[in-house]
Order: C-alpha cells, then structure tokens, then sequence
C-alpha cells in the first residue's frame, strides 16, 4: 500500500454514520439505503461504519460484518472505513481481514478498551497484529473519554515504519493535541473527531474530519469543508453556524438525539441498542424546539 494511495482516497468529511435499529435494539438494515443516500445527497466524502456512533461495540462480529456488506453494496462512489476494533485482538484481525476482502477502503481501530494503563509496547502488539492481518490502510482511534487508552506518541514511534499504519482520528476534543498529531507525525492522515476542531484541522493541514454530527446536519459539516476549500471567510462563517448548533446538542445525549432529529427530517424513526436508550418523548420536543427556533430545523408546521 503506498501513501500516495492513502493520500488520495483518505481525505475530506467522513460521516460516521449510524446503525439502523428498530425500538426493540433489532438491526432494520433495510433502512441503511436511506441514511447512506441522505448522506450522498449532501456532498459528504465517505462514511465510517460500526465506530462510535454506529454502536459498533454494541454489535456481535457477524453483525458488524453484515453492516459493513450493506455499506459496501450502497456506497455509490463513498469512501468506506470500517470500524474493526475491539477488546479481543482476534476478533479485530477477523473484522480487518473481511474489511479487506469486502473492498473498504480503510480501517479504524480502537485499542483494546478494557485492560487500563497498558504499556506502549503491549499497544503496538495488538495494533501490529491488526496492521499485518490485511493490505489495508490502518487509521488508529483515539477516543480515551470512551477508552481510557490513548494513542501516544511512544506508540506511534513504535508502529511509525509499518506500511499500513495510515493515520489517526483523534476525538479527545483538545486542539493541542490534535495539532501535535498533525505537526509530530507529517506521514500520517489525521482527522479531527470532534466538530469544534474541523476548521482548524483543515487549516493546519489535517486530512479532514470524521464527524457523528453530520448524521443529522451533514449540510452543515459540508459548509465547512467547502467554505475552507474555497479559500474564504464562508469556511468561518459555517464553523460559527456549526458552533451554535453544537452548543445545543452537547446538552443532549449526543447519538439518541441525533436519531430524534433525523426522524424529525422524515427519516426512518431509529432505536439503540441498551446500555443506551431512546430520549424520552418531552425531551425529544424539548430538543426539537431548540433546533427549530434557532433555525436548524423549520418550524413544525412546515416539517
């Protein structure tokens, strides 16, 4: 795998997408054609399939597997990165390997998330056996709000000559952070995770953003890419706009919320999977009410 390949196709504003589930926590993947098309409609790059808000945790291996076939079978001309971490480094070399063979274009990896404080080295023994499972480029997922591991630099040194490692996202939300990803490691795709950053990531050349908000505003994580690209003051003008959303939906439980609005958009209407739940039915008005007064959503008359 050479990086001018990685370079080409891992790029822009990725949506990590969500599972479609019933009520019940059933998979109702007869609707995924309908959340990859909103998408696609609205200029994205690609999707992230079975990460963190995919629940992709929540799912058995032959779950995640079956996600990522209905992805690939609709994908158009999306980038595709599955989702292949997980606590068992057997089960991630088996989601890499039918990543590779299902034609996504990338894997993201979380480390191992319940063994706390492991060493660096006991780190890159698990990601290397991920990176040599298939010819694929390898992102590595720092999340540690979520996993309480995080993607170091000492790690990175040890994995840095493996041809597959291809690039971080990095949803630990502090620029700094992001930024030394950016300046320490040239090679290496970095992608911010939390929307806050996305213009800044953009500028300090970062490869783009893998996003949870575009699930349900994925027109307003496109602004932003498009105003940076064009070189103008429209690239602030849309992180602004995103900013106040954001200050909205960072009150709410961020992935069932985002299920409420795109079911107020005329999507289907989804469930989760336990441990969590669907927002109650005055918190979704509530939320809704936000949206709508401060212009995200029209006005329930008009929905």
């Amino acid at each position: 795998m050479s990086d001018t390949g990685v370079r080409e196709r891992l790029s822009g504003l990725m949506t990590a997408i969500m599972t479609p589930f019933d009520l019940q926590g059933n998979l109702t993947l007869e609707h995924f054609p309908t959340l990859i098309e909103f998408q696609q409609q609205a200029g994205v790059n690609g999707l992230v399939v079975c990460g963190t808000n995919g629940e992709g945790t929540s799912l058995s291996v032959a779950e995640r597997k079956r996600v990522l076939e209905t992805a690939m079978a609709h994908r158009g001309d999306l980038i595709v990165v599955a989702g292949t971490g997980a606590t068992s480094v057997t089960d991630a070399v088996d989601l890499t390997r039918h990543a590779a063979e299902s034609g996504a274009d990338a894997v993201l990896v979380l480390p191992p998330f319940f063994a706390k404080k492991p060493s660096a080295a006991g780190l890159s023994d698990y990601f290397r056996q991920v990176l040599d499972a298939a010819d694929i480029p390898v992102l590595l997922y720092n999340i540690p709000q979520f996993t309480a591991v995080d993607i170091t630099d000492d790690l990175l040194d040890l994995l840095s000559a493996h041809p597959n490692l291809a690039g971080v996202k990095d949803s630990a939300g502090d620029w700094t952070r992001t930024q030394e990803f950016i300046v320490r490691h040239p090679r290496l795709r970095i992608f911010a995770g939390s929307d806050r950053l996305d213009l800044l990531c953009y500028g300090a050349g970062g490869a783009g953003c893998i996003s949870g908000g575009a699930n349900a505003f994925p027109e307003l994580l496109v602004a932003v890419r498009d105003g940076f690209l064009q070189g103008s003051a429209r690239g602030q003008e849309a992180q602004s706009r995103l900013d106040g959303l954001l200050d909205i939906t960072s009150r709410y439980p961020f992935l069932t919320s985002a299920k409420s609005v795109l079911a107020a958009r005329g999507l289907p209407r989804m469930g989760v999977r336990p441990p969590l739940t669907s927002l109650p039915a005055q918190t979704e008005l509530e939320l809704l009410s936000e949206l709508r007064a401060a212009g995200f959503l029209p006005p329930a008359d008009k929905a």
